[in-house]
């Protein structure tokens, strides 16, 4: 499925209001008992200031949304990363009570789109009785969604059937996980609730299919667990990658050309990360016959007991980052056994920014970013090698961590020529190939003579004075109102060129 036709069950709110939130949502059942499911069901409230990725250096401004959540067990609220995503400050209210509280995001997982926040008051608990998190439901199994959709003030319940189990794109990611569809109605404000069976939790309500009727998502009861084991030690570290790509083999011929015997089932590795956890361990032309014990059927899929068969990608998502997957190949006809760490891993172009603030770098006004799908969605234009990129060759290699893009040109003298630029990647850097956007700004800083030449990926050359540039450096920031020249992410930041004060 087109990730494009996926959307968040969020609801926002324009406003121009100060805090704090002027929606008094009125009270739910006065009638609800205390540590029933509905005392632990929570509306919140989100005070958003997004980055504007076209501006990196900036924010889009303060903006409301609001979205749902559940009391789980150590007093915290579970709800989707989108719904407190770039949150100045969160107010939260149970589903039968008045009063609000002021909340905070203390985990946080883009991948799977999930959120843990807490509230300081104890007065906010009193009552509730936390609700457990459950089992992996089945096909037709009848589950309740409890949440905060737009449409009204108070606590709304619907109650629908799981149609289908599958690895589907999350939207908020772009990763692909499994995923559970119910036919119970989701809409923008649903966010976050809880998905109940059983009196238990075995779903997160997320997104739903534009143009389609009742047909929803929730983040199942293994991607949850697996977040909350995740993080038990005071540390996020995320899904695990095998940082290969396999393909179909359903093709006879091309099973007998592997060396395969009847009956052997497999995926025929196309690519593999430089450096990334397979790198070394399986090579392009192996068939990978297993992953953990699970074998690998001619469609990419394994059998998993009480879902069915599903993409074999769940053996090694179902694991924590550092913990290690087995392998079974075919390579040359010969049968191998290996055994891979899943060490942490980055797409040459993921699917979201993997900092929270947007890295940037920018000279002579050419202002350069980390690609990533979420740029290349919010760009008004991107040149058809960055979707090239993203789709067709998104591995990392020797030469390339990232793909830098020319995002824009802020007009000025020493530009004059490029100004309209913007959108295309760029491959060469005075015949250097920019690794990283670090990479890319040590180039810069280093450079000797007079030009810097910079290959874009349609193949146009653009030509910079270096010392025209630095020297322009600081009126173009001042020009545009930019405190710095980059942001390459908090820990690996060389000192930025700051504005000096005027006096």
């Amino acid at each position: 499925m087109n990730s494009a036709q996926l959307r968040p069950a969020l609801v926002c709110f324009a406003i121009a209001i100060a805090w704090p939130f002027a929606l008094a949502n009125a009270d739910a059942s006065e009638t609800v008992a205390e540590g029933s499911i509905v005392s632990s069901v929570v509306s919140l409230d989100v005070l958003v200031d997004p980055p504007d990725l076209s501006m990196p250096w900036q924010t889009e401004g303060i903006d409301l949304s609001g979205g749902s959540g559940a009391v789980i067990e150590g007093n915290r609220i579970l709800t989707n990363a989108h719904v407190v995503a770039d949150a100045v400050a969160i107010e939260v209210k149970r589903a039968d009570g008045s009063e609000r509280f002021p909340a905070r995001v203390t985990f946080i997982s883009h991948d799977a789109d999930l959120a843990l926040v807490e509230v300081d008051d104890p007065r906010f608990f009193k009552g509730t009785k936390p609700i457990p998190i459950g089992r992996m439901p089945k096909l037709l199994q009848q589950v309740i969604v409890y949440g905060f959709p737009i449409g009204g003030a108070t606590l709304s319940i619907t109650s629908g059937i799981v149609s289908r189990v599958e690895l589907s794109s999350y939207s908020q990611s772009n990763r692909m996980l499994l995923s559970v569809q119910i036919d119970a109605a989701i809409n923008p404000g649903n966010s976050g609730g809880p998905v109940i069976s059983d009196g238990a939790i075995v779903g997160v309500a997320m997104q739903m299919i534009d143009d389609a009727q009742n047909v929803g998502y929730m983040i199942p009861v293994p991607v949850v667990r697996h977040f909350l084991e995740d993080v038990a030690d005071g540390r996020y570290d995320g899904f695990p990658m095998l940082g290969a790509e396999l393909q179909e083999m359903e093709s006879e011929a091309q099973r007998n050309a592997a060396g395969m015997k009847p009956g052997q089932t497999g995926g025929l590795v196309t690519r593999v990360d430089y450096g990334g956890p397979a790198y070394g361990a399986l090579k392009p032309r192996d068939v990978v016959l297993s992953t953990d014990q699970h074998p690998v059927a001619n469609d990419l899929t394994v059998f998993w007991k009480g879902i069915g068969r599903v993409g074999y990608e769940l053996t090694f998502q179902t694991k924590q980052v550092g913990d290690s997957v087995s392998v079974t190949v075919l390579r040359h006809g010969k049968k191998l056994e290996k055994t891979i760490k899943l060490k942490p891993h980055t797409l040459l172009v993921p699917g979201r920014r993997t900092t929270e603030r947007p890295r940037y770098l920018i000279f002579g006004g050419l202002v350069m970013q980390s690609l990533s799908e979420e740029l290349i969605e919010d760009s008004e234009i991107v040149y058809p090698d960055s979707e090239v990129f993203a789709l067709l060759e998104n591995v990392v290699t020797k030469e390339r961590r990232e793909v830098i893009l020319l995002q824009q040109v802020l007009p000025h003298p020493v530009n004059r020529g490029y100004q309209d630029w913007g959108g295309e990647t760029i491959r060469l850097v005075n015949g250097v190939v920019p690794r990283d956007l670090d990479h890319l700004a040590k180039i810069i800083d280093s450079a000797q003579g007079r030009w810097l030449h910079i290959v874009t990926g349609d193949g146009f050359l653009l030509t910079l004075d270096i010392r025209a540039a630095r020297a322009a450096s600081e009126e173009i920031l001042d020009a545009y109102g930019i405190p710095d020249d980059r942001y390459l992410g908090p820990s690996t930041s060389p000192e930025p060129r700051r504005r000096r004060r005027r006096r």
